[in-house]
């Protein structure tokens, strides 16, 4: 967890290297805690003098500046408020086209637009992150002048984390942030501390499972993958993140296998109840699968080609960031789709459910297929890249039923 102190700076690779299309859309989160009200949080540009379009992020007299330009000119977009220095902040910024938004700590978002009708964003050198070893080389338009003074915990680029080692081109005077539960490593067998905000959560290691990895989990015989059968009836509820319940969610992550042989049935979900209609759910509709979420605006719904009810096991990988959805069945190309321009963030219960809904009030008010519990095979579910134990991590007791050895191969 990196820590700056006005002079120093990360270089990671540039935004436009890992492996999305930016020129037209882009997304990103950061958490961060703030100890002065000035200075550079990132920057990216397209040339090393400064010169044509950038990116940036910054903090100025207290208030957050998220600019760009693509070429004629800067949008600048401020946040309506100034930031609470000393604790930790999440910040969301977006940028489609000429319109952009900053939200910080899921607030109403402010919005934005660059001027002329230029809608690319090309940028080609390094990222810069808590600070520049050169401000004369950066863009005037940025208004960049000194180092952020503070805490970055986390930075993610549409889903993706990347303030990540392997990405790290120089640095110069970065500490390290001790006052952290994860300094101090508290996940047991090996397991990765991977922070979220004043807590955090443990990646554990195969054989183990816990908050802190500490449950040994014995393992099955050769050949034995953990199936669990689903027989429409099996509403199986679990931690939305594996190990704690996430109340407002920017980003969704999930991958597992199925075997079935049915042409409807609710697979995944993950919602607000009653209350909302936030939501985000997997579903087999007539023979496909079908990704909808719903941010309290307009659902999203993204639909499969790949026929799944032919017995067989077939891979499944489901993405939201921000607005951007993900569906991906099989080895078929992802499909790709975005929710109007308004909220970014999923408001949930807390609760991920498997097979079906207990809620019946709620699967009422939803197509037909997300009310008819899920008949097949279920194995190798993961969370944001945390594995389900499909058993050992339920919070209800239903009956579990297994799928054979044999089936399960």
């Amino acid at each position: 967890m990196p820590l700056f102190g006005g002079d120093a700076y990360l270089e990671l690779k540039g935004l436009h290297v890992y492996g999305h299309d930016l020129h037209q859309k882009i997304s990103m989160s950061l958490v961060l805690m703030a100890n002065d009200s000035n200075g550079l949080i990132f920057y990216n540009g397209q040339k090393t003098d400064g010169k044509g379009d950038f990116i940036s992020l910054s903090l100025s007299d207290g208030y957050l500046e998220f600019r760009y330009d693509l070429g004629k000119g800067p949008a600048v977009i401020r946040s309506k408020d100034r930031l609470t220095l000393n604790v930790w902040n999440n910040v969301s910024l977006e940028r489609s086209n000429r319109k952009g938004e900053i939200m910080v700590n899921g607030r109403d978002p402010v919005l934005g637009e660059s001027p002329n009708q230029h809608t690319a964003l090309n940028l080609k050198e390094s990222l810069f992150v808590g600070g520049a070893p050169d401000y004369s080389r950066l863009a005037r338009a940025a208004a960049l002048k000194e180092g952020f003074k503070g805490t970055i915990q986390k930075i993610t680029l549409m889903g993706m984390s990347i303030l990540r080692p392997e990405y790290a081109q120089n640095s110069r005077d970065v500490g390290m942030f001790q006052h952290h539960p994860c300094s101090q490593n508290p996940c047991t067998h090996g397991g990765r501390c991977t922070p979220e905000r004043d807590t955090y959560a443990c990646v554990c290691l195969s054989g183990f499972s816990g908050p802190n990895c500490q449950h040994t989990i014995f393992e099955k015989s050769a050949g034995e993958a953990e199936a669990v059968a689903f027989d429409g009836r099996t509403f199986i509820e679990y931690h939305n993140a594996v190990t704690r319940s996430e109340k407002a969610l920017l980003v969704n992550k999930f991958e597992l296998s199925i075997r079935t042989e049915a042409t409807q049935g609710l697979i995944l979900w993950s919602g607000k109840g009653l209350e909302r209609s936030d939501y985000i759910a997997l579903a087999i509709v007539d023979g496909r699968v079908q990704m909808t979420y719903d941010l309290g605006s307009k659902p999203v719904v993204l639909r499969s080609s790949v026929r799944v009810d032919s017995n067989r096991w077939i891979h499944i990988k489901a993405s939201r960031a921000l607005r951007d959805g993900s569906l991906q069945v099989g080895n078929e190309a992802p499909v790709t789709g975005a929710s109007p321009l308004a909220a970014t963030q999923l408001d949930t219960d807390g609760a991920l459910w498997l097979g079906g809904l207990e809620q019946l009030a709620v699967a009422r008010r939803l197509p037909k297929a997300y009310s008819t519990g899920f008949v097949g095979c279920m194995k190798d579910v993961l969370v944001d890249g945390v594995e389900l134990h499909l058993v050992e991590d339920a919070l209800n007791s239903p009956q579990i039923l297994h799928c054979s050895a044999a089936a399960a191969k």
